[in-house]
């Protein structure tokens, strides 16, 4: 048996995408010619019809059995190239049983009912360059129900586009580059460390659990979403349309995520950080660094608790909600069409402007500085709010009584 995936069942929930069973056959050897370059190919028989006594027509549908099976043999450092109309699973191969990391394994699965026919194997290129040390997998009109597992060295590129509601699932690869196109189909990636990760979605979520590192460029269109448990990098940017854009941890020198009508949902935040959406909300739990935040229509909430780093939120129509630590020490520059101070917060050498219907306070929080933190929060049409918040409110618990 061939490693697999673990099952991610509350992901698969979330993606909502038929994720096929994958098991495996081992094949006999065979060699095709490929362009200039010389390719090396291991190939299965096209499918194998198990007997036995007849199913249900409703289990023939749900049920998938492997239909063929390539083993090559390649150098540990290439790059996988994918283009599918199908669902896509990429993982590494077991380290134990392949030391010398020179296999590639590609299963294609689909339903039971006409195996050979369904799956249209005959249109499924598998191939190896050498030269190129690039590893392909084509088809163009390939059955779109069917399922394709890939096991590669961790150390390999990838370089996957999918089509139609093709779903691609990642684990575990370590890589110079990380690409990923899908149209409707969900992304699912989980713990992948890359110096460059380009992320393509024209319809489908994109979902990364536990930790995506290196410099992100996430974009996706439509109602796609995007929701990351944990990025890491130098630079990170991230766009939707329509979705909303949700990250637990953020860890980068400079970051932009913007969207143009979806909710910007963030966790714990750190570096140099810009959110930008037009009329979507803005939230933010907690942030250590400079941050600038801006939205025309919704609402801004954020949690600042850095000493070091401005903090700068605009939003047009929408109230903006600042909460800080007790003990942080800022000077504060407060305007909108009404300014709402709790009473816990003690503001010093206030000063309160009126002109045309909006209100400007500043103030020093805790005592002056010659270099203390800058908050400046502008509604036009809004009301700031200005509030003390302890760390254990920040993350949702309560304080010990």
């Amino acid at each position: 048996m061939l490693p697999q995936l673990p099952r991610w069942e509350q992901v698969a929930k979330i993606a909502a995408c038929g994720w096929r069973g994958l098991l495996r056959q081992r094949g006999v050897a065979g060699q095709e010619p490929w362009g200039a370059s010389s390719q090396l190919t291991f190939v299965t028989s096209p499918c194998v019809r198990r007997r036995g006594p007849p199913e249900p027509e409703e289990s023939k549908q749900k049920n998938t059995e492997p239909l063929k099976e390539w083993t090559l043999v390649v150098s540990p450092f290439g790059q996988l190239k994918v283009r599918l109309p199908c669902h896509v699973t990429v993982g590494p191969l077991d380290p134990h049983k392949y030391p010398d990391a020179d296999r590639v394994f590609v299963t294609v699965s689909g339903q039971n009912a006409n195996p050979c026919h369904g799956a249209d194997l005959d249109n499924v290129r598998v191939k190896y360059d050498t030269e190129q040390k690039e590893m392909a997998i084509l088809s163009d009109d390939m059955d779109s129900t069917a399922s394709v597992d890939v096991r590669v060295p961790v150390k390999f590129d990838l370089d996957i586009k999918t089509s139609g509601d093709g779903c691609v699932k990642i684990e575990k690869i370590e890589c110079e580059s990380c690409r990923i196109e899908t149209e409707k189909g969900t992304s699912i990636l989980q713990s992948i460390k890359s110096k460059n990760i380009d992320i393509q979605a024209k319809g489908g979520k994109v979902i990364s659990l536990g930790t995506l590192q290196g410099n992100a460029d996430i974009h996706v269109s439509q109602e796609s979403s995007v929701d990351i448990e944990k990025i890491q990098g130098s630079t990170v940017n991230i766009s939707t349309k329509d979705g909303s854009l949700k990250t637990k941890y953020l860890y980068a020198e400079s970051s932009f995520l913007s969207s143009a009508a979806g909710d910007i949902i963030m966790g714990n935040v750190h570096g140099t950080t810009t959110l930008q959406t037009k009329t979507g909300n803005i939230t933010v739990d907690s942030s250590e660094g400079f941050l600038k935040a801006s939205t025309y229509q919704g609402k801004i909430d954020v949690y600042t608790i850095s000493q070091e780093g401005e903090v700068d939120l605009k939003s047009q129509n929408g109230s903006i909600t600042v909460k800080v630590p007790a003990t942080l020490k800022a000077y504060l520059h407060l305007s909108g069409s009404k300014i709402d101070v709790s009473p816990e917060v003690q503001l010093q050498g206030t000063q309160n402007v009126s002109r045309r219907g909006s209100i400007t306070v500043t103030g020093h929080l805790n005592q002056r500085k010659e270099k203390e933190k800058y908050i400046k929060a502008e509604t036009q049409n809004g009301t700031v709010h200005l509030k003390h918040q302890t760390w254990f409110q920040s993350v949702k618990l309560k304080a010990p009584s």
